[in-house]
């Protein structure tokens, strides 16, 4: 079972650390980007209250100082290379403004209607940010205020941003901070947030891949084997299927496997048919050879013992004077002259059984009872009276018939033969005219090797190969059951 099932196993393997590897990507790149907004809007949270608190002291060159100390990495990169630029450039100009500027980040000063009033470097695009900002109410004004997280456009990039905003004192001002996850993801050109996207990425590609894998190679595999496993060799081909393709491209080792397996059966079928027609002629050339040794026997032998048997009585006759001695010598002649004639004449029946054209169980009735002469032994025939076979099945069933018997008295000393001969147990249709043979002795038995079959007329055992070998030629079945100590049985279904 495991070897049948090794394709499948193979592929369980193989997908269960990729799915692990899969669901864990996908759990760390959520769990990044959680953790990071998380952070973010605490950042930002507190660099919005403190640029509001250094507006609200009143000191502008603090408020001048603390908008030139910030740069946030994301907006800086997509305004100063805007779309088409290589990841190398990207993190070139990612370090150089981390160098140059301490604080990350984006800060601005604006009014109720989002216009800014002052801001730091690349930090324009705070006032669109301050417009999507919700309005809250304050000391009984209405302004914009809380957190946003969004995607904002910059240079042909969507970044993903969290920004906040607090009001100031002054209730016409507010003061606004964002900062991009890029600025912390990005710094030293190490992104999190990008290495876990890739990961997710090629596990989705690795389980595409798979189920690939399994559609278009282990499945059809699998089907191969299956179908080759139920054919039956000889007698069925298996059929041709087009190719599976993917995005026009196809396996072309299943394919030509295939290709193989079907010319194979191609060629089984072909020597099966060969050698069927080999055997239909042989056992035609042997029933020609039958009937030719049969009549030879009939125009010579019989006619020269009849000849002389009346040469013997007509010298009995013509001898008046002879002596009773003789009288009788001439007459044990003639008994065995005409003793010669029967066996002849029973050898020249056994040759062409002539109770073949009386019907198959004329036949059977007949042909039992010369063979309890023959063999002493006593043969129970069962025979359906209303079977009506041609003359080519009738044959084949006498001659098995007649080789069952002599294999069970000559090798198996079996004492008692039951035949039965009956219409075969089949669902109808063509199939309704077939017929059961079953044999079943009382003989010593033995162990079959299924193996040894093809072999027998090669040690010159030809007697059970005849057998299965007339069944086939006639597209019947033939099976033989047997054991040591419980005789055998032979059943045949043509």
């Amino acid at each position: 079972m495991i070897r049948r099932k090794l394709l499948t196993i193979l592929f369980i393997c193989i997908l269960l650390p990729v799915v692990v590897m899969f669901v864990q990507s996908m759990t760390t790149m959520l769990s990044q980007r959680q953790d990071i907004t998380k952070m973010s809007t605490g950042y930002v949270r507190n660099l919005a209250e403190y640029a509001a608190d250094r507006y609200n002291d009143g000191n502008e060159e603090r408020v001048s100082a603390f908008l030139s100390l910030l740069a946030d990495p994301g907006f800086d990169i997509a305004i100063s290379i805007g779309e088409g630029a290589t990841q190398q450039q990207r993190a070139r100009v990612g370090k150089r403004n981390m160098r140059s500027k301490f604080i990350p980040g984006l800060a601005a000063y604006v009014d109720t209607y989002g216009n800014l009033i002052a801001h730091s470097q690349n930090a324009e695009i705070l006032s669109d940010i301050c417009k999507r900002a919700p309005l809250v109410g304050k000391h009984g004004v209405i302004t914009r205020g809380g957190t946003i997280i969004s995607n904002v456009a910059v240079g042909g990039n969507a970044l993903t941003y969290v920004a906040h905003i607090v009001p100031t004192d002054n209730p016409k001002v507010l003061a606004v901070a964002a900062i991009t996850l890029y600025s912390w993801v990005g710094k030293n050109g190490f992104d999190m947030m990008k290495l876990a996207w890739q990961g997710f990425l090629s596990m989705l590609a690795a389980l595409v891949a798979l189920f690939m894998l399994r559609s278009y190679l282990i499945i059809p595999l699998q089907n191969l084997a299956a179908q080759v496993n139920t054919l039956q060799w000889g007698s069925e081909m298996l059929p041709e299927e087009a190719p599976r393709r993917f995005l026009g491209f196809r396996f072309e080792e299943i394919t030509s496997l295939r290709r193989a397996i079907v010319d194979l059966t191609k060629r089984t079928m072909e020597k099966e048919d060969l050698e069927k027609r080999y055997m239909r002629d042989i056992v035609k050339a042997q029933e020609d050879e039958r009937n030719r040794i049969a009549q030879d026997i009939h125009d010579g032998p019989i006619q020269v013992v009849a000849a002389l048997t009346q040469r013997i009585q007509m010298t009995s006759i013509a001898a008046e004077d002879m002596s009773e001695d003789i009288r009788a010598r001439l007459a044990a002649i003639e008994s065995v002259a005409q003793g010669a004639v029967e066996e002849l004449r029973d050898i020249c029946d056994s040759l062409v059984p002539p109770w073949v054209w009386l019907g198959i169980a004329s036949c059977m009735e007949e042909a039992s009872c010369r063979l309890e002469r023959l063999y002493n032994v006593k043969i129970n025939v069962d025979v359906d009276q209303s079977l009506e076979l041609n003359q080519d099945v009738t044959l084949a069933l006498y001659r098995i018939f007649h080789e069952a018997v002599s294999n069970a008295v000559r090798h198996g000393k079996a004492t008692e033969i039951d035949v039965e001969l009956t219409r075969a147990e089949c669902a109808g249709g063509d199939d309704a005219d077939r017929v059961r043979l079953f044999i079943r002795d009382n003989g010593e038995g033995f162990v079959p090797d299924k193996n040894e079959l093809p072999r027998l007329p090669l040690l010159g055992k030809r007697g059970l190969a005849g057998m299965r070998r007339r069944v086939e030629l006639l597209g019947g079945v033939y099976s033989l059951e047997s054991a040591p100590g419980e005789g055998t049985a032979i059943t045949v279904e043509l």
